[in-house]
């Protein structure tokens, strides 16, 4: 009797422990594709206020561009993950209304920017002690809308085709560049949403450091800074079927072990 008490109190306790931790690894990888915006803070346009806030009060609404985005993510354990971004924007800017205006200069550029992130789940997707849990209709625990949150930090480089147009007050102290290449480094924020075992709904908002002065196109003698940029993007995740080691199903027959009918 005491044998069998023990065994049910571990398939109680341990066994739905061992599930859900393990569960993560079912969904470990995903594919990722939306729509967002782009702002670049180059050497034309910015506002003329000195107190820029981290340069947001440079982010004027009819110089916000479109951004095209896909990524893969791998997930490392429950709180981190890696991913690939490919994503692909373009945006303009003037003088008009900031310290340069005087200087007329307008500008269209288009990015383009394939990185690798590193982030890091301060609110996991799979959290087992929360408030409203929920469970399908065989009885097992799932995420279903619950709303994940990270950082993330990065590396990648930026490829940037810029076109410049000027008035009449251009000095010997400014210089027009055409395409350039630069290493970049994005930082920055997300947030998930867990629709179904397959879908889920993603924002991220990030800033990229480019170690480079030619995004907008123009380098001035009097520049003290490198150029920089940020995406917001909302975008779709579909996760692919992996088995219970984290291992993909695409080339096998095989079912997930929550999918699999009893005998």
């Amino acid at each position: 009797m005491n044998k069998l008490l023990i065994a049910i109190l571990f398939l109680l306790f341990g066994g739905s422990q061992f599930v859900y931790t393990q569960k993560w690894k079912l969904t470990r990888h995903e594919v990722h594709f939306g729509l967002g915006t782009v702002n670049v803070f180059g050497d034309i346009g910015g506002t003329a206020d000195p107190t820029n806030m981290w340069g947001l009060k440079d982010i004027r609404i009819k110089e916000t561009g479109l951004s095209v985005y896909v990524a893969a993510r791998y997930k490392l354990n429950p709180q981190t993950a890696v991913k690939l971004n490919l994503i692909y924007g373009f945006t303009k800017g003037s003088d008009i209304g900031s310290k340069n205006a005087t200087r007329d200069f307008s500008y269209k550029t288009s990015l383009f920017e394939p990185s690798v992130q590193y982030e890091y789940y301060f609110l996991p997707e799979d959290r087992e002690n929360r408030g409203s849990i929920l469970y399908n209709r065989r009885g097992m625990y799932n995420n279903f809308n619950v709303v994940a949150a990270y950082v993330f930090i990065g590396v990648g480089g930026v490829m940037a085709n810029p076109k410049v147009s000027y008035g009449s007050n251009a000095t010997q102290y400014e210089t027009i560049r055409g395409f350039g290449i630069a290493p970049v480094i994005p930082i920055g924020l997300g947030l998930k949403m867990t629709l179904d075992k397959y879908w889920a709904f993603g924002f991220e908002f990030g800033r990229r450091f480019a170690l480079g002065d030619n995004l907008d196109g123009l380098t001035t003698s009097f520049s003290k800074h490198n150029d920089t940029y940020y995406f917001g993007v909302f975008h779709a995740v579909y996760r692919l079927e992996s088995d219970r080691y984290g291992k993909l199903l695409i080339f096998k027959k095989e079912k997930m072990p929550y999918q699999r009918r009893r005998n």
